[in-house]
Order: structure tokens, then C-alpha cells, then sequence
């Protein structure tokens, strides 16, 4: 068990960069009686990786981190930085818990958060620009999610695929004017298809 939720974060965003390690499942996903904390999902934008956290506290209650680091120019990742976090009002260990917030849909809503980090991009202030995080729940009927970047001036980019998290949860990171149609999916290849409506995430508004 690592010694910290941090040193979690920093072992979630490593695998991930190791070709063939399966991102987050290279670490603890799941919570239960003896695993107290899990990582729940993984986004990488550039040089800037995030990681969100799920653990359960002494009072019973499961509550979500969010931490974020960046990659340095040989490719390790910094010792992550915790951004925010709290305690959900559900179990997302119990699939009836998980059905009653999703209600049938596909996705559902489970946090978005701004920020202003340091990215360094050329568009930015000072290096710094004021991103968006997204949360989403994911049905376990899903087998992928879709994100396909509506952002104007994208011009027609093609569809990601990335598979549906373990722990359910999915974080998508914006840039400003960006914006993602995101798709829960089943089946694969040509046979797959959608799962109910997509969902439209954007980032902040431009600086001018």
C-alpha cells in the first residue's frame, strides 16, 4: 500500500506513460475492505497529468482527491500537487448506489472544477491559463467512452476512444475554447454504438 495519497497520484501518472501498462489499472482501482484508497482515473494534457483519487475515510465515507503534476523534459513526473476534493454522497462501491445516481442514463455529472495552472502553452499568461475539469459517472454497461473534439476551428478531428474507467469515474481536462462531445459506448469495432445522449464539455471562455 503506498504511503500516501500523493505518492498514489505520482504511481497512477507513471504507469500511465509506460506503453502497454494500462494506465490506472497498473495501480489499485478498487475500493473495498482492505484496499482504502483507489485510483479512479487518469487524463493527460501535454505535460500536465492529472489523477483522481477515491479513498474511504475512518468514518465510512468515501471521498474523492484530485491531484495534478507535470512532466519534466526527461519524462518523470513531479511530486503531485492535491488541488480539491471531498466527500461524495454515495458509495461508488455499490452498483444499486451507482444505478440510483445515473437513473438510467449513461453518464452523469460528478464534479467540475477551474483552476489556474501553469501550462506553458504560447497562448497563455504568463504561462499560466485557466482550465476546466470535468467528472463524469460511467454506467457499467459501458465498454469505451468516445470524445471527439467539437472545438471551433478543430476542423473534422477524429474521434479518441479511451476505455471506460474501472472505478466508473472519468475526468476530462479542458483548455479554454476547447469543447468535447463525449459518448458512453458498448460492443466493438463497427458493431459498436451509443448509449443514450451524448455529453457536450467545454473549457473557459478564451482570453481576449
Amino acid at each position: 500500500m503506498y504511503g500516501n495519497l500523493a505518492e498514489l497520484a505520482h504511481a497512477a501518472l507513471t504507469a500511465r506513460s509506460v506503453p502497454g501498462a494500462g494506465g490506472a489499472r497498473a495501480v489499485p482501482v478498487r475500493l473495498d475492505g482492505t484496499t482504502r484508497a483507489a485510483v479512479a482515473d487518469t487524463c493527460v494534457r501535454g505535460d500536465l497529468g492529472f489523477a483522481v483519487l477515491l479513498h474511504r475515510r475512518k468514518d465510512g465515507f468515501v471521498a474523492e482527491e484530485l491531484y495534478t503534476s507535470s512532466r519534466g523534459d526527461d519524462g518523470a513526473w513531479a511530486a503531485p500537487d492535491h488541488l480539491t476534493g471531498g466527500v461524495l454522497r454515495f458509495d461508488p462501491t455499490r452498483d444499486r448506489e451507482i444505478a440510483n445516481v445515473l437513473r438510467g442514463a449513461p453518464l452523469a455529472f460528478g464534479g467540475e472544477y477551474e483552476m489556474e495552472l501553469y501550462t506553458g502553452r504560447p497562448q497563455s499568461d504568463e504561462g499560466y491559463e485557466l482550465l476546466r475539469l470535468h467528472e463524469l459517472l460511467v454506467t457499467p454497461e459501458a465498454s469505451h467512452l468516445e470524445v471527439e473534439d467539437t472545438s471551433p476551428g478543430a476542423g473534422g478531428a477524429s474521434v479518441r476512444t479511451r476505455g471506460a474507467p474501472a472505478s466508473r469515474f472519468a475526468v476530462v481536462v479542458c483548455f479554454p475554447g476547447e469543447r468535447f462531445t463525449v459518448r458512453a459506448m458498448t460492443g466493438d469495432g463497427a458493431g459498436a454504438r451509443p448509449l443514450g445522449d451524448s455529453w457536450e464539455l467545454t473549457g473557459p471562455d478564451p482570453v481576449r
